[in-house]
């Protein structure tokens, strides 16, 4: 692996690619192959994928990143005061952008200071370490590039305390269930002292949801689009992405946003990698993410069926968005 750093300061394990490849071929098996159809929003984020996010976050709609960040550079001091981390660890990490708010105080308060970046993309992981060995040099990263549950079981052995970061709205893409199942996940290693920071997005007006989720530069529809270049590449597919329109529908009742892939007309598409061809035919959706809003009381509802208390909770001044703070129940 050529890097321009120290590799002792950096490791990086790819958890098993053939349990990747089984998983993949097992949600498309059960989501896109009859209708209703479905897939995990956890397949956007190729290298390309992983690109194109980072562009939505600079867009001038998508005010998530830009009010997260805001909270983060606000409340950072107030936050690791709190917990008095010797490391990190970050699910969904990405490129780090906004971590860096935490990690400069990371290693400023520590000479040992840990960060554990957890993201399914392995090369935005090597780069965003090489970026943040350059900026913080004691900094010692241990990544792990797989998803969140087998990462979690595969957790090197940290001094803590450890405060764990899950921030840019990402607990949102799971359903309720799911969401309770991979934070009480958290909850259930984190020892005392231990603590975890929640970025939540919140409920709010729909034109603004809408317009965060379908830019005018069309930068979200090449990211919703490019879902169908991983399958065409990783299942051998031959999706034709200019048959497909991005679509992206605020849901009140349920309180989330809704990303379709949307059929432009009848077409099949053959998977050779799972020996199974589909029939779409035209006005079809594929649901490709969901991305819940949440009210104070939905957050404390989520903390309490996962196992964990709010220690402190920091809102935007328009309530557009919240960092929540939290510990393990006793």
């Amino acid at each position: 692996m050529d890097m321009d750093f120290p590799h002792k300061q950096f490791q990086i394990r790819v958890l098993s690619c053939r349990d990747a490849l089984k998983a993949l071929k097992h949600d498309v098996l059960e989501g896109i192959i009859s209708a209703p159809r479905s897939l995990p929003p956890k397949y956007f984020y190729d290298e390309t994928g992983s690109r194109l996010f980072d562009a939505i976050c600079k867009t001038r709609h998508y005010y998530l990143t830009r009010t997260e960040s805001a909270l983060l550079e606000k409340h950072s001091d107030d936050i690791m005061a709190a917990v008095q981390p010797r490391a990190c660890v970050e699910l969904g990490a990405g490129s780090s952008l906004k971590t860096e708010f935490l990690l400069s105080r990371l290693v400023a308060g520590s000479q040992q200071a840990t960060y554990v970046p957890i993201d399914v993309c392995e090369e935005v992981l090597i780069e965003s370490a090489g970026r943040l060995l350059h900026r913080y040099p004691q900094l010692h990263i241990e990544a792990l590039a797989g998803e969140y549950l087998a990462a979690i079981r595969e957790l090197p052995n940290l001094e803590g305390p450890v405060l764990f970061v899950f921030i840019g709205s990402s607990i949102g893409n799971f359903s309720a269930s799911e969401s309770m199942e991979l934070l009480s996940r958290v909850a259930g290693i984190m020892a005392p002292g231990d603590a975890i920071l929640l970025g939540v997005d919140r409920v709010k007006n729909k034109e603004v949801l809408e317009q965060a989720y379908d830019d005018d530069e069309g930068i979200t529809a090449q990211f919703n689009l490019n879902v169908l270049n991983v399958l065409n590449t990783r299942l051998q597919g031959n999706f034709r992405l200019e048959n497909f329109s991005h679509r992206a529908v605020y849901h009140e009742t349920k309180e989330q946003i809704e990303m379709y892939l949307v059929a432009k007309q009848d077409q099949r598409v053959a998977l050779e990698g799972l020996g199974e061809s589909l029939q779409i035919q035209a006005g079809e959706a594929i649901l490709t993410e969901i991305s819940r809003k949440y009210t104070r009381t939905s957050i404390q509802r989520l903390l309490a069926g996962s196992g964990l208390a709010e220690h402190s909770h920091f809102v935007a001044d328009d309530e557009y968005f919240s960092l929540v703070l939290a510990q393990a129940q006793e």
